[in-house]
């Protein structure tokens, strides 16, 4: 396993749980943190400056763990599925570009919330979903590009709240480029079992999003993270533990005890 931190690029325009300032500084902070990846949060795809991308990861030793899409949904109001024909058009643009983007890094694109709410029309299901995400997978494919598709617990999201039911979709879909981000905060909702659900992933778990109860710093919190952290060693999980956390008191604290908590759990020396 590698911890990764989430960092929204300057232009982002809104406060997300994730490293929102000091851009040109942070990732140097967050190496000696001990992480080794840095997921991306992406606004406008074509505004990534990726010169200075390149030579802040070059200089740090570090690589994009993932690309988000949150800073496209909380401040344009983007979704995959929405009612509006050309806010659906110009969200399926945007993944394109994303995977472009992606392409370039040999990472991977999360499709979180992004992918909308579903409704009773067709540009608002799951059928369609599935026809976009289909075709969004293909052309990744081309790129060597994974997508990873979260289950969020029914509070945030009206579809796809489970684990058993993503596994089931993904599967439906026949993408072997579609793969799960897993949300420990969502599991503690939607799992009875976290352990077992982590094991029916198997091969299918792209990468994992970290937090404690109520989006906590790791460790802070009342879920037992030793023992989700201990499941995913047991499936020799190798992919990326990214935080999803409350930037409080402020991000530099954030991600140097969520690092000191999860580096034990993990069983490094920093």
């Amino acid at each position: 396993m590698k911890l990764s931190y989430p960092v929204a690029v300057p232009d982002a325009g809104v406060k997300v749980m994730a490293w929102c300032d000091e851009f040109e500084t942070v990732f140097y902070q967050l190496k000696k943190m001990g992480y080794e990846g840095i997921e991306l949060l992406v606004r406008d795809p074509q505004t990534v400056d990726i010169s200075l991308l390149d030579r802040l990861l070059e200089d740090n030793g570090l690589v994009l763990s993932a690309i988000g899409t949150t800073p496209m949904q909380t401040k344009d109001g983007l979704f995959l599925m929405h009612q509006e024909e050309a806010v659906r058009q110009e969200a399926l643009k945007r993944l394109y570009q994303l995977i472009e983007l992606a392409a370039h890094y040999q990472t991977s694109v999360l499709v979180g919330k992004y992918r909308g709410m579903t409704g009773e029309e067709y540009y608002v299901s799951l059928p369609y979903l599935k026809e976009v995400l289909e075709g969004a997978c293909n052309t990744a494919l081309s790129y060597g590009v994974d997508l990873y598709l979260e289950p969020q617990s029914s509070g945030n999201i009206n579809n796809l709240n489970t684990v058993a039911q993503t596994l089931e979709w993904t599967r439906l879909c026949g993408c072997s480029n579609l793969k799960i981000l897993a949300d420990v905060y969502h599991m503690s909702i939607t799992e009875p079992d976290t352990g077992h659900s982590i094991k029916s992933m198997g091969n299918a778990l792209g990468m994992v999003h970290m937090s404690d109860s109520d989006r906590l710093i790791p460790g802070c919190g009342q879920l037992e993270l030793d023992k989700v952290m201990k499941e995913l060693r047991d499936i020799n999980f190798r992919g990326f533990v990214s935080m999803e956390i409350k930037q409080q008191p402020d991000s530099k604290t954030a991600a140097q005890k969520s690092a000191e908590y999860l580096l034990k759990c993990i069983g490094e020396k920093r």
